[in-house]
């Protein structure tokens, strides 16, 4: 079987781990099958860094900090390639460029412009296994640059949609569950879910997938697998595919996520021209803040509010923005912070009705007090005070049974 395996950092965090990988693929892997394996730094690799960095300045220019973090990635494809060939597996590890990653300029958050696997495809030729480096790529002039938090996901797809193979994307825990289970014990495990469900559940907060790499998927059909590392049996994971595929339950919810570290974002006072938005959605752009939950008030004839979700520390950094900018003179910034996102998401939605209603209920009945709230056709978002999360959180999984 021809396949790409991804693992994430926890599962390559020691030695041992990478040896168990290694012995792993050295007992499953059969002649004549085609593996490239994506692997994330080890552990907490990338905070380290990060915090290195920040230790030697305060103000560490993108593209240094983008050749400091790809590192990260490379110390595990070169010890897991190396644990490979000492078990007689031949292995050659390769960095995002030596695997044809050609990215926009964009440091700390690249987006692939080019993919060319030539260089993956001998390897495999030659009956070894690929060992790339996740998360990394280069600009067109040669920089080193990084795909963002959970880049290993877009690389690992990238590479699948390229070769037209299925990915398999493993960590420690056993699949995707209804509701963290650290949460809710309670919670049932997803055998399959929908592309659309997949990319909702992560981009409103579940870490198990990147949402871009679902999306990758989704639109080169790239065949998607959820795993716990080290398991044979794939009864136990989850699979993510096309709704045509996929038997939709009369449930209308199908899982749960929950995002912490949210701010609700508030500008009052803002003149009703269209300009002053604009430009302030201009900074988001430029800051990199990918905004939740957008809602727009009129306040009178001449003036209106926005609101929107973003974390502290963006919601601190875009003040200081606005504070600074002519454009904004007058204009009063509240952030309401220590928030969580409690998300339901389900293609049933779209034919249920009284799915909000519920929701409403049943916070009401356990004097949860909520703030912002945001649809769409497969889901729904309340945001809580952060000492309420785990209360609504638990709530909402009985009321809907995940």
């Amino acid at each position: 079987m021809n396949v790409v395996q991804k693992y994430n950092g926890r599962c390559v965090d020691s030695i041992d781990k990478i040896k168990a990988i290694a012995r792993h693929v050295a007992e499953t892997r059969q002649e004549g099958d085609g593996l490239v394996i994506v692997a994330s730094a080890m552990g907490r690799t990338t905070d380290r860094l990060i915090k290195m960095a920040q230790e030697v300045s305060s103000d560490i220019p993108k593209r240094e900090l983008d050749a400091l973090l790809a590192t990260g990635e490379q110390q595990s494809v070169a010890l897991l390639a190396i644990a490979l060939n000492d078990l007689g597996v031949p292995a050659v590890s390769l960095t995002g460029l030596q695997s044809g990653f050609i990215t926009n300029d964009y440091h700390t958050h690249a987006r692939i412009k080019t993919l060319n696997t030539e260089n993956v495809e001998e390897i495999i030729k030659q009956g070894k296994v690929a060992v790339v480096a996740g998360f990394q790529g280069a600009s067109e002039d040669g920089d080193v640059t990084t795909l963002g938090r959970g880049g290993a996901d877009i690389t690992a797809v990238a590479i699948a949609a390229q070769l037209g193979w299925p990915c398999e994307v493993y960590s420690t825990t056993d699949g995707l569950y209804t509701v963290d289970p650290d949460i809710y014990p309670q919670a049932k495990k997803i055998s399959s879910i929908t592309y659309e469900e997949m990319m909702e559940l992560a981009n409103l907060g579940s870490d198990k997938l990147e949402t871009r790499s679902v999306e990758l998927a989704k639109k080169y059909g790239v065949e998607l697998f959820l795993g716990k590392a080290l398991e044979r049996d794939k009864s136990k994971g989850t699979y993510i595919m096309n709704n045509d595929n996929l038997l939709v339950e009369e449930m209308p919810v199908t899982g749960m996520s929950i995002q912490e570290d949210v701010t609700i974002f508030t500008m009052r006072n803002i003149k009703n021209d269209g300009r002053t938005v604009a430009e302030c959605f201009k900074i988001l752009g430029e800051l990199d803040i990918n905004v939740d939950m957008i809602s727009q008030q009129s306040m009178g004839k001449d003036t209106c509010s926005v609101s929107f979700s973003c974390t502290r520390d963006q919601g601190r950094e875009l003040k200081k923005r606005i504070d600074a900018a002519e454009i904004f003179k007058g204009v009063t910034v509240d952030c309401e912070e220590d928030l969580a996102m409690i998300s339901l998401v389900g293609v049933g939605m779209a034919t249920h009705s009284g799915v909000a209603s519920e929701v409403f209920n049943v916070l009401a009945a356990n004097d949860i007090k909520y703030y912002q709230i945001t649809t769409s056709e497969i889901s729904i978002s309340v945001t809580v005070d952060m000492e309420w999360k785990s209360k609504a959180a638990i709530a909402l999984a009985e009321a809907f049974e995940l």
